[in-house]
């Protein structure tokens, strides 16, 4: 939308006949901050994606993901990955800098763009600088390209540079492997089917 007030949001939304008839029909019409924000925290609630063969592991189903993923998920542990990819969703919740370790923007190339400034370009601290949202990894392996800048076309090239920038570890294929293994298992199902 590119607004930058509610007056804005809100002038918006009460030009458009679907809106109107939707907050008509369940907020008696009133488009303010409040029902906005219910509303799409109600559409929120909708894209919850459980039942995924993790969230079946987690319940005691051992048999629910491969030995390949347990590796995987005992090197995600070990690498402290869940350190910033916590709680249910594995991520989401925090801000991080993007090239702990090593610096991922030399070994990129090119200049420096006013995306891979991130956080900063909201909040014009140099605290902010290069420092993005946490994605959350559940269903990650349907989210390609990855990164904010979408360099990492595929979920292995995506974990091994995860690994080199912000673990400050070079993991060797099988590792890789194993860690893709884990992550794949984070798809769940919507409404009922599996997500692919």
């Amino acid at each position: 939308m590119g607004a930058t007030s509610w007056e804005q949001i809100i002038e918006k939304l009460s030009t458009d006949q679907e809106m109107q008839e939707l907050f008509a029909a369940n907020y008696d019409g009133e488009i303010s901050e409040h029902t906005i924000t219910h509303a799409i925290a109600e559409f929120e609630k909708t894209l919850v994606t459980p039942n995924s063969p993790f969230d079946q592991y987690l319940a005691g189903n051992t048999s629910a993901i491969s030995e390949t993923a347990k590796e995987g998920f005992a090197l995600f542990k070990e690498y402290k990955c869940d350190s910033c990819h916590t709680g249910e969703a594995l991520g989401g919740g925090s801000f991080e800098v993007m090239g702990l370790k090593a610096d991922y923007f030399a070994s990129r190339g090119g200049d420096i763009t006013e995306a891979d400034l991130g956080r900063y370009n909201v909040t014009g601290s140099e605290h902010d600088r290069h420092r993005f949202k946490v994605p959350t990894l559940r269903n990650v392996e349907l989210k390609a390209p990855f990164f904010h800048d979408g360099t990492a076309e595929t979920l292995e090239d995506a974990v091994y540079k995860m690994a080199k920038y912000q673990v400050g570890v070079e993991l060797n294929e099988s590792e890789v492997s194993s860690m893709t293994e884990f992550l794949k298992t984070l798809t769940g199902e919507y409404r009922g089917k599996p997500l692919s």
